[in-house]
């Protein structure tokens, strides 16, 4: 017996049969050991056996720790490949059932959470035996953790021997392999039920399998307590001097290295036990006093709106004392929801307090007001769910109930309220332009589309269930180890490639992710209209109309509405409650765990472990996809994001600062009430335009009203929203000025970094980014001087003059910058005080970026020793025009590398001026020609105009967003009174005419781009609309079956019809299997299958696979006690929009190129020692590291794009899509001639049809090619519809070409191939045609002749063989006349009756015989003619050129469209040019 089997045997327990409980403390006193003990034992005997053996046989991993530590992944067939939905189990999984498998089991969690632990078990096992094969693929050992956990937890009593049993069979029935977590719940488990030496037992075997102590310390199956159990149960091992001390005194050892690692980090003892901390409300703050050196709290004029003081509330904490570090960024990521709940209790508990009412918002004091009536009606529900789940009687509750109880009604009643008033608040947000524009024009009544409602607020539901979860799966020493991987990223260690690596590896194998339920459609719309109607039915407001008393009225409405053509429903405000918004909104409610962070962000490990402390996000922005996670989650799991997620970790890591005095300044325009530097004023004080006097006869001066009427009220809207959204920025700033603070970061699908915290964060505005410095100060250095006068020159819009230039326009304006250093308000300007002089700095393109670089100019100038003053100011170095920068390096584009600044040269070239001069040229020839548009725009064009337009083509802005991007800069231009200079009536004709000039200009400077960025759209083209060959046999087989099975059915119903009888089900199912079982998911699939599903995919420079995910949804109803709510079924497999597929690519591509290089700059900066961080392809460090940052940005730019980029991403379109078949248009070349009476050519026909024994899999191919490019919305050109027998009409003048065509010989010719001379080729098929054509009519022709020939020889004949029969000589009438051989045979031989029928059948013998022979002498048929097919996809000219061949007479022919699938082939890379990627590295203006 195994050490193991002996310990378990020791154990002072009875583990009974599956069917038993356990046995009472006396019975385990006794040391009977039961049947089922026994046969646990020998298990795990066996088990320990096995395990041996396995351990020894287990090669060791090698290790390369030059592969370990790249960062550029080399060209590799290693590609990730993409989810097939055809072979993809769960997805058809769902289409089956209508649910995911994970949604399935989320009702097991249900269960599990309500502890209804046996149902639980019934459900994992039903749909084990029902879905082998989904549960297979998508179950794994997390959802068996949780079965074993709900089976410890089971009420009254654990059910232990139940959970071992199950330990059993997930190995050996279901092939799950145990983790950490699941020992950390067994071991955990049984030391709560004192059954130590179990506990131990186990301990051994988690070591036997690999894992250790501290991995499963590490799981969040244990909480605090459970590991002090543990520590005892240890405790107690070591001091009875038992076995397995050696084991204890490991245990004990690792939770005491955990704990000092804890208290190391934290600065508190490791026995300080964690305290919860109450939200703190704004009244307990009064008399607390900040420390006497950190910054005093200012008064703000704030907007007194709910989502202010909600803010407010939450940055309470960062004022007080109590809290630091670690501890205080704990407490503001739990406090989001926690501080309103005790808000809104404290206002109901002191209504009529004064007090109260005179510093609480009525916005707030209402919404308070409705919390205790909906916060009832969300218990009552509650109650029936528990009701319907313990009796399972009321199955529509049931479905949603299991789910409705998990979270406390008073915090589901504050998540509805606030986000249904932040929602109606901000509904200008949820729809698109053209719906508000809808909502202006047909004065709708605003408020929120019940559907987005429902949605956002079920989700929000959702979230805070989850976020519950998970605050009670946690313990220290998961904390402590996030606290350490921290530690080690500010330390630079985990930025080595080989240890980020190797602890990634570590975390994947001992942090395995929990199971997280996931709600089904129809219980997420359900629980989200519950709610909505709830509060509906609950919110009330008052109202006092004129001459009535105030009485209590809805504060929300729900109405259906026609919007587009399309009803919809809408939630939205009553009148009392929209005058509120106008005041005291709540359009920036603020979830508080996305403010910024007060410590260094937890390292990414995994695809969802990073970032914030206590809550696990993914790293990547993504919308509600599957598809998208399952393929960061496959990614991450074999270590393809390392690089991607060491980016993201820099950027993390830079700690930020609120930069003092700039934020004064702020202060003080701010509670001003004035728009300076965009800062927008307190009130909006534009006049609203006047209805001109001939507003009802005029139409166009009633347009031009309406249209200055919306401009008026979105100007009104904006400016209130970005007065709320700027109030928001300043008192988050005020908050965090004694803190430190960091961004975390995630990224898009493109690998693009952004920080998380959305509202305050270097990527925001000018005001952001100024009131923002490194919290790290370096000395300036002589240097960095230099670098801070040229940032600062930039920042005045200076960045186009030479370094030289920039420098001594600083100096110029020496005194100037002092004095904004010194004052930058004046009081009387900011009174607005007559002769008041408005600030120099004011006129700078960021003005609050040039005031911070002002004030540490001046304070470095006045220091003792300029170069030795610390400086922490962010100095920028922006490159040229990103996107074009990275097509002239892939193309190796001289022109293009000179204009984008990658050539050497004197001074930065400016792309936006030199595209302004080529537009204008433009403009000034069409002013010249008299074009309206022109002469508008002539000599009023500038350099802002053009520039957005050109910065956005690269990246895909299409011709209708560039006319939208222009027609805001036109409507800017205005003369010296401030009238505008462009009528708001012509503006969209002129910005779409302006728009193309552009473009062109574009095309005529950029060339290689443009040709770069057409082989990308065109490869995204092909690929989107491809199909495998796999999927189009089987759509094939599966139509030629399905029209089989439907002909067969169709006899055998016309057969029983005949006979008079029926028939049944079986004997229908028998004909056509496909209407039984499975018949919806083979009907969709059929559907599917006429459309495009494929995405475009490639992987970046950085190993990162990049998927877009543009499909068109597919919409399901569901039906609430609110409305039916169509909402958008994100698990259904969609088609592609290849539309967006197409143009979205080239602008993706770039991004990942930009985003690759940021990634590379970033981890490099940071090794190098660099406080670096990023805007994109804007780069910021201190002034003294310019030198260095910029030599990394260079060194990281050449280094990739010496990789053959555009090389490598073809030949990884060609492996990744070598088994797809895409869609063509072919024009097949057929000839038809027919003669008239004359002989001469008849006209060819205008319809043709192909023949009738075309094979049936030919037509369903060619019918499924068709479909496809329909769907795909390809335009099909000037060459006709989309009918396969479609004709091409060309006139063709017939007499002419009869006059060229010619017989030729057919035994002798000599065939052209179509590809050497396509036009030798066609005019041979026509002499061919026309040959075969003419040897046709002659065959008619002597066929004729000849029979007519001989029918008067026969006839003759008959006529002498009865004059001979009568013997009477013939009269003159009756004359026979015979032809001279048939006379020679009558006068050769006696002439019997007989003889003479004899020779009849000999001339008709002689007659047939040459008959026949005037096949081979005039051939009509040739069967070695080669069939001239043109693709319209890649023989355009070819296809052209026929076309001018038949229009000009010279073909006979005519050109017949048809579909068929051919195979994926890529068009040749453009050609590169000849431009040295190694001058980037000199090049002075490549990023300056």
């Amino acid at each position: 017996m195994s050490q193991l089997a002996f310990k378990v045997a020791q154990s002072s327990i009875r583990l009974l049969r599956p069917s038993a409980r356990i046995v009472t403390r006396a019975a385990v006193g006794s040391g009977r050991l039961q049947n089922g003990s026994l046969q646990t034992t020998r298990f795990l005997s066996q088990r320990a056996k096995l395990q041996s053996l396995q351990l020894a046989e287990a090669p060791k991993p090698e290790f390369n720790y030059y592969e370990e530590n790249m960062l550029l992944v080399s060209p590799s067939n290693n590609f990730l490949p993409l989810h097939d939905y055809r072979k993809d189990t769960e997805q058809l999984h769902y289409m089956h059932t209508g649910k995911t498998v994970t949604e399935q089991l989320s009702v097991m969690q249900s269960c599990l959470f309500n502890g209804n632990t046996e149902q639980a078990q019934r459900i994992l096992v039903g749909m084990y035996q029902l879905y082998p094969q989904a549960m297979q693929e998508v179950v794994d050992v997390a959802i068996h953790n949780e079965i074993l956990s709900g089976l410890f937890r089971a009420k009254p009593r654990p059910l232990v021997s139940e959970a071992l049993q199950w330990y059993d069979v997930m190995e050996n029935q279901y092939a799950i392999e145990p983790n950490s977590n699941t020992f950390a719940v067994l071991i955990g488990g049984f030391v709560n039920n004192g059954m130590q030496n179990v506990a131990l037992a186990l301990m051994q075997e988690m070591l036997r399998n690999g894992y250790t102590i501290h991995g499963m310390l590490l799981s969040s199956y244990l909480s605090d307590e459970d590991i002090r159990k543990i520590e005892n149960m240890a405790k107690d091992v070591v001091n009875k001097g038992e076995d397995n001390v050696e084991l204890a005194s490991m245990l004990l050892g690792e939770v005491k290295s955990a704990e000092d690692n804890i208290s190391a980090i934290t600065g508190e003892s490791a026995e300080q036990e964690s305290v919860e901390h109450a939200p703190v409300t704004l009244d307990e703050l009064a008399g607390i006093n900040n420390k006497t050196n950190a910054y005093e709290r200012q008064q703000l004029n704030s907007t007194n709106v709910a989502g202010i003081m909600q803010l407010k509330s939450t940055l309470e904490s960062l004022y007080l004392n109590e809290l630091h570090g670690y501890n205080l960024q704990v407490r503001l990521e739990n406090d989001t929801y926690d501080a309103a709940l005790a808000r809104y209790r404290e206002i109901n508990e002191k209504r009529n307090d004064p007090l109260l009412s005179a510093n609480t918002s009525a916005l707030r004091r209402l919404s308070a007001s409705w919390l205790p009536k909906l916060e009832s009606m969300i218990e009552e529900e509650q109650q029936r769910c528990r009701v319907a789940m313990e009796g399972h009687s009321d199955k529509d509750r049931l479905k949603y109930g299991r789910y409705f109880v998990q979270l406390d009604a008073s915090k589901m009643a504050t998540v509805t309220i606030l986000e249904t008033l932040r929602l109606n608040a901000t509904s200008n947000g949820l729809h698109s332009q053209s719906e508000r524009q809808n909502l202006l024009n047909q004065k709708a009544s605003g408020g929120v589309f019940a559907s987005t409602l429902v949605s956002k607020l079920s989700k929000a539901i959702h979230n805070e269930i989850r976020f519950e979860q998970m605050k009670k799966r946690t313990n220290r020493h998961v904390f402590g180890h996030r606290l350490s991987l921290a530690r080690l990223a500010t330390s630079g260690k985990l930025f080595n490639m080989a240890v980020r690596r190797a602890k990634m590896r570590e975390h994947r194998e001992h942090s395995a992710d929990l199971f997280l339920d996931e709600w089904g459609l129809d219980t997420r719309i359900r629980i989200g209209s519950l709610l909505v109607s709830m509060l509906l039915e609950s919110a009330r407001i008052p109202e006092k109309r004129d001459g009535e008393a105030e009485h209590m009225v809805p504060a929300f409405h729900h109405k259906l509405e026609f919007l587009n053509g399309r009803r919809h429903g809408l939630v939205y405000p009553s009148s009392t409650l929209r005058e509120l918004f106008k005041s005291d909104s709540s359009s920036h409610s603020v979830t508080a765990r996305h403010l910024p962070m007060l410590v260094p962000p937890r390292p990414w490990m995994t695809y969802n472990s990073g970032g914030y402390l206590t809550r696990d996000e993914p790293c990547m922005r993504i919308n509600d996809g599957s598809e998208q996670l399952r393929l960061l989650k496959h990614a991450s799991n074999e270590d393809r994001l390392s690089t991607v997620l060491a980016g993201l970790d820099a950027l993390g890591m830079t700690r930020w600062a609120i930069n003092r005095p700039v934020f004064e300044a702020i202060r003080k325009v701010w509670n001003a009430g004035r728009e300076i530097a965009e800062i927008p004023a307190s009130s909006y004080n534009e006049p609203e335009p006047v209805k001109p006097a001939d507003y009802d006869d005029n139409p166009k001066a009633r347009i031009k009203h309406h249209l200055e009427t919306r401009e008026w009220m979105n100007g009104r809207a904006n400016q209130h929203s970005q007065r709320c959204d700027c109030n928001y920025k300043i008192e988050i700033a005020q908050a965090f000025m004694n803190h430190p603070m960091y961004f975390p970061h995630n990224m898009d699908f493109r690998g693009r970094a952004y920080p998380i915290p959305p509202h305050f964060n270097h990527l925001g505005n000018d005001m952001c980014r100024g009131l923002l410095t490194f919290h790290e100060g370096r000395p300036l250095t002589e240097r960095g001087m230099h670098w801070l006068k040229i940032h600062l020159a930039n920042l005045f819009g200076k960045d186009k003059m030479s370094h030289d230039e920039r420098i001594a326009f600083v100096e110029e304006n020496k005194v100037k910058i002092m004095a904004a250093a010194d004052d930058p308000i004046p009081a009387a300007f900011l009174n607005d005080e007559p002769g008041a002089v408005r600030p120099w700095w004011l006129d700078a393109e960021s003005p609050w970026q040039a005031l911070a670089a002002c004030i540490e100019y001046t304070e470095a100038v006045r220091s003792p020793d300029p170069a030795a003053y610390i400086s922490h100011l962010h100095i920028h170095q922006d490159g040229t025009c990103n996107g074009l920068q990275h097509y002239a390096a892939m193309g190796r584009d001289s022109k293009g590398a000179h204009e984008v600044n990658l050539a050497m040269s004197d001074r930065p070239q400016d792309v936006y001026s030199g595209i302004l001069r080529v537009a204008e040229r433009y403009v000034n020839e069409d002013a010249e020609l008299g074009v309206e548009e022109a002469l508008q725009l002539k000599d009023r064009l500038t350099r802002k105009i053009v520039k957005q337009t050109v910065m956005t083509n690269v990246y895909g802005v299409t011709l209708m967003g560039a006319k939208e991007q222009i027609i805001a800069r036109l409507r800017e231009v205005k003369d010296e009174n401030g009238v505008h200079v462009f009528d708001i009536m012509n503006l969209s004709k002129l910005a779409l005419y302006l728009a193309k000039k552009i473009f062109a200009s574009l095309g005529e400077m950029f060339t290689h781009a443009q040709e770069t960025q057409n082989w990308l759209n065109e490869s995204a083209r092909r690929i989107s609309s491809s199909m495998t060959r796999a999927a189009l046999a089987d759509t094939i087989k599966m139509a030629a079956d399905a029209r089989k099975s439907s002909a067969r059915l169709r006899s055998a119903v016309k057969q029983a019809k005949a006979a008079g009888e029926t028939l049944d089900c079986d004997e229908v199912l028998e004909l056509w299997p496909d209407l039984g079982p499975g018949a919806m998911r083979r009907k969709r699939l059929d559907t599917l299958a006429d459309k495009p599903m494929t995405p475009v995919a490639w992987t970046t420079p950085l190993g990162m696979t990049v998927l877009q995910p543009y499909r068109k949804m597919v919409t399901r109803r569901v039906a609430t006690n609110l409305q039916n709510i169509n909402v958008h079924d994100v698990n259904m497999p969609a088609q592609i929009n290849s539309q967006k597929q197409k143009t979205a690519f080239p602008p993706n591509f770039v991004h990942s190129l930009d985003a690759s290089h940021m990634v590379l700059s970033a981890i490099e900066c940071k090794v190098a020692g660099l406080v670096f961080a990023s805007v994109h392809d804007s780069y910021w460090t201190h002034a003294c590291d310019v030198d260095k940052m910029n030599s990394i940005l260079r060194e990281q730019f050449v280094k990739m794009h010496k990789q053959p980029i555009m090389a490598n991403v073809k030949a990884e379109f060609e492996q990744r899509y070598s088994d797809h078949m895409v869609p063509i248009v072919v024009w097949d070349y057929v000839n038809s001639f027919s003669f008239e009476k004359n002989g001469e050519l008849k006209g060819s026909q205008k319809r043709l049809s192909k023949s009738g024994h075309e094979k049936q899999a030919e037509q369903i191919e060619a019918d499924l090619a068709r479909k496809h490019i329909e769907s795909s919305d390809e335009a099909e050109g000037v060459l006709g519809g989309t009918d396969d027998l479609v004709q091409m009409q060309i006139e063709v003048n017939d007499q002419k070409l009869a006059e060229s065509m010619e017989v030729v010989d057919l035994t002798t010719i000599e065939l052209i191939d179509p590809a050497q001379d396509l036009f030798g080729a066609a005019r041979q098929a026509d002499l061919i045609a026309y040959t075969l054509s003419v040897n046709g009519n002659r065959i008619k022709d002597e066929r004729r002749a000849l029979m007519k020939t001989y029918r008067e020889r026969v006839s003759q004949l008959r006529k002498y063989m009865t004059q001979a029969a009568k013997k009477t000589a013939p009269s003159k009438e009756d004359k026979i006349k015979l032809c001279a051989a048939d006379q020679a045979a009558v006068d050769s031989e006696e002439v019997t009756h007989g003889t003479l029928l004899k020779y009849i059948e000999k001339i008709k013998a002689e007659r047939d015989k040459l008959i026949n022979g005037l096949d081979e002498k005039y051939p009509v048929k040739f069967d070695r003619s080669i069939a001239i097919s043109i693709s319209q996809r890649d023989d355009k000219e070819q296809l052209e050129q026929l076309e001018t061949l038949i229009k000009q007479g010279k073909l006979a022919g005519r050109l017949v469209k048809g579909h068929k699938f051919t195979e994926l082939t890529f068009d040749d890379l453009p050609a590169q040019g000849d431009f040295d990627i190694e001058q980037v590295l000199r090049s002075p203006y490549f990023f300056s």
